[in-house]
């Protein structure tokens, strides 16, 4: 009962909205200020699969020395919200993981995690759903 308070409480100020049609995942306010992407020259995003805990999670700026993938931080001025373009893993891929509907939208509760080196990640948490996979 507590613990669906915190979460319910959590999912007000520090989500996201991931959108499987376009694979966009949408920051909320609170999330965006907490990257403190504005006083950055280059925002790049790093998405990953988090195996410990069977969800996704993603990383701004991250320090990786191979080839990898990396979304930008973009603003939308049509609908007036920033995030960035999810292509690996893809959103329908998380949303299959997390038994939610193809081609649909989402607004999921983020957790703030560090690494075990320090470094701030961001946690996309599983929703309550009755056929997790």
């Amino acid at each position: 009962m507590v613990q669906k308070f915190i979460t319910w409480l959590r999912s007000l100020f520090v989500y996201v909205i991931a959108d499987a049609t376009d694979n966009s995942i949408t920051f909320s306010r609170r999330l965006f200020k907490s990257l403190n992407v504005m006083g950055l020259d280059v925002a790049r995003i790093y998405a990953f699969y988090i195996p410990d805990t069977k969800c996704y999670g993603f990383m701004l700026n991250p320090p990786i020395e191979q080839e990898t993938q990396l979304a930008d931080v973009q603003f939308n001025s049509k609908h007036k919200c920033i995030g960035f373009e999810c292509l690996c893993p893809t959103v329908n891929r998380i949303f299959y993981d997390y038994g939610l509907p193809a081609n649909s939208r989402c607004k999921l509760s983020v957790k703030v995690r560090k690494t075990a080196e320090g470094m701030k990640y961001y946690q996309i948490c599983r929703p309550y759903v009755s056929n997790p996979r």
